[in-house]
């Protein structure tokens, strides 16, 4: 009998071991019903109304677009800047190049649609956004606008990495490699978690800094757990791999510079900000890994305090609370 119990024991602490290691986001959402969902193509529509008789067409798809156009009585007036938009000879070009290349958006119809799930079993008080597209005209800081009604994706910031006019509008080339269909829904949803976050917090330090940024970061995770970790950060694959490698010198390097704790935005952002890659570090380490590194203590604090909600963590503010929590140390590889 002595023998029996302590086989059950050894086998209750090896699960309860196990159980703790990895909080499981792959739940089963099937049951979350989102019915007609689509993304409506404001960009498509626009474009495709006779010019001749442009007003009368604006008119007929204005309540489907209140979004954009307003619910006031549109005039030949107050439509001459949008008539100009659409007679622009290099948006034309660039709708042509959207509509070829997404002329079929049911991939990302797809992705939102099971997102959007696993945003209602998080938050099942919350409203699911229509979901518009649109020419954005190279509006590059901003590809995904959302509001609590709205989220408006700019689809001429998805033509690829290489696409000529990129280059042409002066974006990076770090900026336009992100610039891809894979990463659309990422984007989406690190916009969405900027709703739930407080706006009042101002950080004192990097580890404040690293730990709100990362906060979107696993918001994603929530939001997308089959998306590539590489896509929902904005890394390469061989970037991101370089991170795993370095975890461990990387934490040595904030911990022995005393950065973590650092209130010197001139130093700090050097591990934030976007760029091309970390200069402290190597031409392969990516811009704003100390964001990656905040991201791995909130992963190791959810993992290890299953008690804690997803909206609990978007609203703690304590950065050390969640360090000390989540009992974060780097393996060495």
């Amino acid at each position: 009998m002595r023998k029996i119990v302590s086989i059950f024991v050894v086998i209750f602490i090896l699960s309860a071991c196990g159980s703790g290691s990895e909080r499981k986001l792959n739940v089963d959402v099937s049951g979350i019903n989102i019915p007609g969902f689509t993304i409506e193509r404001y960009e498509k529509d626009l474009f495709a109304i006779d010019r001749n008789h442009f007003l009368e067409g604006l008119k007929a798809i204005q309540h489907k677009y209140e979004v954009f156009l307003g619910s006031e009585e549109l005039t030949k007036n107050n439509t001459v800047p949008l008539f100009n938009y659409i007679s622009d000879t290099s948006l034309i070009r660039v709708n042509r190049d959207i509509q070829e290349k997404y002329n079929d958006l049911g991939f990302l119809t797809k992705e939102l649609k099971k997102a959007f799930q696993y945003y209602l079993h998080y938050f099942p008080e919350a409203k699911v956004p229509e979901v518009y597209t649109y020419l954005s005209g190279f509006l590059f800081e901003q590809p995904i606008q959302i509001s609590e009604r709205a989220m408006i994706i700019g689809l001429d910031l998805y033509l690829g990495e290489n696409y000529p006019d990129y280059k042409k509008y002066g974006i990076p080339a770090y900026k336009s490699r992100r610039m891809v269909g894979e990463r659309i829904s990422a984007d989406c949803m690190k916009e969405l978690s900027l709703l739930f976050l407080d706006h009042n917090f101002a950080p004192k330090n990097f580890l404040d800094e690293i730990i709100q940024n990362a906060k979107s970061l696993y918001f994603i995770d929530a939001m997308l757990p089959e998306k590539a970790d590489h896509l929902k950060i904005g890394f390469t694959e061989k970037q991101l791999q370089w991170c795993k490698q370095n975890e461990r010198n990387i934490w040595g390097f904030f911990i022995d510079k005393q950065i973590l704790y650092s209130a010197n935005y001139e130093l700090t952002r050097k591990f934030i900000n976007d760029g091309p890659f970390t200069h402290a570090f190597s031409k392969d380490a990516p811009a704003g890994i100390g964001n990656w590194v905040g991201w791995q203590i909130i992963r190791a604090y959810m993992d290890n305090n299953p008690e804690i909600s997803l909206q609990e963590l978007l609203k703690e503010n304590d950065a050390k609370k969640i360090l000390k929590a989540s009992g974060y140390k780097p393996k060495q590889n």
